[in-house]
């Protein structure tokens, strides 16, 4: 059995046509004020009726590509790389600093479970699995096969002068498929990148905010 929908039926895109070409030529009818008025709006919305389909497919691939994200930055942080690396290791930290981020279930195996909203307000979920860490230097992922998103993220981890961090960071983020509403809330929407950085900013001043561990504090006098 075959799962075509309406709108893709042969005799659909005729109804449309129809609805086109009757639209076109009640347009050009002439008459009264109030007769020439009320067939302008009939043939105006058989027109919009017949190009609902087309207008539907623009916005959803526009809001795609909208909604693909490819992100790199780079930003300083005054802690030490142990205790930078410490907070990003643990995944769940990422809802605590990133908007966009539900929540995320980290199983300390190398898997994760993540959970994001959606431009119109909804949520959608994936697991990840670790491909690279390297302690107080570099942590990647990326979602399973399969996922409803294709996503990978990479952290890398570099220790300054006077204890501060620089951390280069870059991810990818491509939804298996983008509806309707998102569409038009994505095209709406500020821009990914804009919100990736103010997320990273955020992270920065959270991150510097924490009390220092046991091994920073300063040893008690005598």
């Amino acid at each position: 059995m075959n799962d075509t929908s309406v709108s893709d039926r042969p005799s659909d895109a005729l109804y449309r046509l129809a609805a086109a070409g009757l639209g076109g030529v009640l347009l050009g009818l002439g008459g009264d004020r109030r007769v020439r008025t009320a067939m302008r709006v009939l043939g105006l919305s058989l027109i919009a009726f017949a190009a609902q389909p087309l207008l539907e497919t623009r916005v959803q691939t526009a809001g795609d590509k909208r909604r693909r994200i490819s992100f790199k930055s780079v930003i300083d942080v005054g802690r030490p790389v142990s205790e930078v690396f410490a907070f990003f290791k643990n995944f769940e930290n990422f809802a605590r600093v990133m908007g966009g981020i539900r929540s995320v279930i980290d199983y300390e195996d190398g898997r994760s479970r993540w959970e994001v909203y959606t431009p119109s307000g909804g949520t959608i979920a994936w697991d990840a699995v670790v491909t690279k860490y390297v302690p107080n230097s570099v942590i990647a992922w990326a979602s399973v096969p399969r996922s409803a998103v294709d996503t990978t993220g990479l952290l890398r981890f570099t220790p300054l002068p006077g204890g501060w961090t620089r951390l280069e960071i870059a991810l990818t983020y491509r939804p298996a498929r983008t509806d309707l509403s998102d569409a038009v809330h994505s095209l709406l929407g500020p821009r990914p990148s804009r919100r990736l950085r103010a997320d990273l900013e955020h992270a920065r001043v959270y991150i510097e905010s924490l009390p220092p561990t046991t091994s920073q504090q300063p040893a008690p006098s005598n």
